[in-house]
């Protein structure tokens, strides 16, 4: 029975002694794999994230120009058509005006 327990012990002792060194390995691929590989993602994002804003930036000042440009246009072709309007019923009293001269002259 002494036997048993002697092992048991010693069983114990090396899962025990196996943890603890496991452990140790993964801390070790943690700090000499995983950590300088997410700085290394980190720094390639962040590089990516800039050449990204510095391309964006621009374009949306351009679209943001193109807006107001529209908008200006817009209102141009509104007024532009407002005038076009009015000429054409000026237009229209000449010509009502010419055709009553015209038709007084043939009496």
């Amino acid at each position: 029975m002494q036997t048993i327990i002697d092992n048991l012990a010693d069983l114990v002792s090396v899962i025990a002694s196996l943890t603890v060194l496991g452990s140790a390995l993964i801390w070790i691929y943690k700090v000499l794999v995983i950590n300088p590989d997410n700085r290394m993602a980190q720094k390639i994002n962040d590089q990516n994230n800039k050449a990204l804003k510095e391309t964006v930036e621009p374009l949306t000042e351009q679209i943001k120009l193109l807006n107001i440009t529209l908008d200006l246009t817009k209102q141009q072709s509104d007024e532009v058509k407002k005038e076009v309007v009015n000429h054409d019923s000026r237009l229209d009293n000449h010509e009502t005006r010419i055709t009553v001269l015209e038709n007084r002259k043939d009496y």
